[in-house]
């Protein structure tokens, strides 16, 4: 061992040493205190950060003589970079220096910062310390001082960028959990309004919150939510997307139970509904619980738009999941299995299309959705630029280039085209990866059984949806079980808000009455020649 070697082993040992013995006088003076809570010694608790989170290059460890303390000097530990140190510098270090009131009394006579609480337990502290909290350990003070000085660093507040809209709020949450919470607050000014925080995670200790309205949302409801976040048992948490795994129903489905959103406007709507909304710190997609199958065709332009125009919309979407799901697998159902459903006409323009060709329609749809899909992932891979570009000209060239080679009919290029198109009309992203699978089952079932195989899927998919829940509430509400006040009001049309009556029941509220007066009280009328007159 060379002597630098040796020096640093004689440092490390020294520090060692020194710990040990702070903590055995500690624990002389008091025997009877746990080894993982921290007792009245500033120089043992300096030499267990040093040894322990001290190590790292950003905690900052200061120790500071002041007038209200002749015993010994404080010790201030934070984090570089997470703690505001202009607010450590003025509001706690410069107050320190002139006081004379005694520590016990700090946070109400020369600590300035708004949220200062005490703490013993060491895990508690450490954790608060690794938040961008400020720990302030004093001489004769059984406690440590916790002071809020975290910086919360943020990008500025912008449109939704997955789910955009022609009219209406464009206001998107961003990553930082408090400025989520002050986002949701400024339109709900109502003290019903709470938020429920959960720590989540061993090693991460990510900050959930869950947000609800207190006389409306069904309180069984919000325990169920908080229950599943305290049982989760994980090192650490991505973003929300894993926490709605781990939470939802049915966690092995393909179908999504649990909405994520950008969007703050479709988070109030669904607040004023009874549901649960949770908020992760470090995500700007919020989650909202329960969330039924219609919940995820229902946008936020759709409550901003007239009724007609919402409704008609609606009708579109439908249109186009319809387009999307079934249009392959009726042209491959009529094309080989069942071609003498077709008209005469119609038989032979699409046999004669498919003279010559070398594969047969299914294995030619297969091959487009292959192109399809790796077009898709090459264009979100992209830059934004180069994505655009990509995805117009790579499609004209592989439409024309595949058809002129002879290897795909034009039919399937028109399909494949109309298909693409309509199963994106989907509002929310994360269903149309569910619609394209279970769109290739349907392609399967018509290629072995045609028309048959489709029906026979399709009663299957029901039959899962029916069987399916989110947090209580029946999945394929409200058509099973059927509830006309729900499905005649906000489920295949929006009808005008005079219509409204009582919230939706899939979230069993505890009021259940949205809109007063009371449907059926006169509304005031100005008369045709009612007002001022110049006499």
């Amino acid at each position: 061992m060379d002597p630098k070697q040796a020096h640093e082993v004689r440092k490390l040992a020294k520090i060692l040493a020194e710990e040990v013995d702070g903590w055995v006088g500690a624990l002389d003076q008091n025997p009877t205190a746990p080894v993982d809570e921290y007792v009245d010694d500033v120089d043992a608790a300096f030499f267990r950060l040093k040894s322990g989170m001290g190590r790292s290059s950003d905690i900052l460890l200061r120790r500071i003589t002041v007038p209200a303390s002749p015993r010994g000097s404080l010790l201030l530990a934070s984090v570089d970079g997470l703690a505001d140190t202009q607010m450590v510098d003025q509001d706690i270090i410069a107050p320190l220096l002139t006081t004379r009131v005694p520590a016990s009394l700090w946070d109400q006579a020369a600590l300035t910062p708004m949220h200062i609480t005490r703490e013993r337990s060491w895990p508690r502290l450490l954790q608060a310390l690794a938040a961008g909290n400020t720990l302030l350990f004093a001489p004769d003070l059984p406690f440590v001082w916790v002071i809020d000085t975290v910086k919360y660093t943020q990008r500025s507040i912008e449109r939704p960028q997955t789910e955009l809209a022609v009219r209406g709020p464009e206001e998107a949450f961003n990553e930082i959990l408090l400025t989520q919470k002050n986002q949701i607050r400024r339109r709900l000014l109502t003290p019903d309004l709470l938020f429920r925080d959960v720590t989540v995670g061993r090693l991460q200790h990510t900050t959930v919150a869950v947000a609800y309205l207190e006389q409306l949302t069904n309180p069984s409801l919000v325990q169920t939510v908080i229950e599943r976040l305290e049982s989760i048992a994980i090192d650490g948490i991505a973003n929300a997307t894993t926490i709605a795994g781990l939470i939802r129903d049915h966690p092995r489905s393909i179908f999504p139970t649990i909405r994520s959103t950008e969007r703050v406007d479709v988070t109030i709507w669904r607040l004023l509904e009874g549901a649960v909304v949770v908020l992760t710190d470090g995500d700007p997609f919020v989650l909202i619980a329960p969330a039924p199958l219609i919940d995820f065709y229902r946008t936020g332009m759709d409550y901003s738009s007239s009724w007609s125009d919402s409704s008609f919309v609606r009708l579109i979407r439908l249109a186009g999941w319809s387009l999307g799901l079934y249009l392959p697998a009726l042209y491959v159902a009529f094309s080989e299995v069942n071609p003498n459903v077709l008209p005469t006409s119609l038989f032979i323009v699409m046999q004669g299309s498919h003279a010559g060709l070398p594969f047969p329609p299914v294995v030619e749809i297969v091959v487009m959705i292959l192109v399809i899909e790796t077009l898709r992932e090459s264009a979100i891979r992209l830059p934004k630029v180069l994505s655009t570009t990509l995805g117009t000209v790579g499609a004209i060239v592989v439409g024309t280039a595949v058809v002129k080679a002879g290897l795909v009919d034009a039919q399937i290029i028109v399909v494949m085209t109309m298909t693409a198109l309509s199963i994106f009309s989907t509002p929310v992203y994360e269903l149309t990866g569910t619609w394209r699978v279970v769109g290739f089952i349907f392609l399967m079932s018509a290629a072995i059984w045609g028309v048959f195989g489709i029906a026979v899927a399709t009663i299957m998919v029901i039959a899962v949806l029916i069987d399916m829940q989110t947090f209580g509430t029946p999945y394929f509400a409200p058509w099973a079980p059927l509830r006309l006040g729900d499905w005649s009001t906000d489920a295949l049309i929006r009808a005008p808000w005079t219509m409204f009556q009582t919230r939706w029941r899939g979230t069993r509220s505890q009021r259940p009455v949205w809109r007063t007066p009371a449907p059926g009280q006169r509304r005031p009328h100005l008369r045709r020649h009612q007002g001022n007159r110049n006499e």
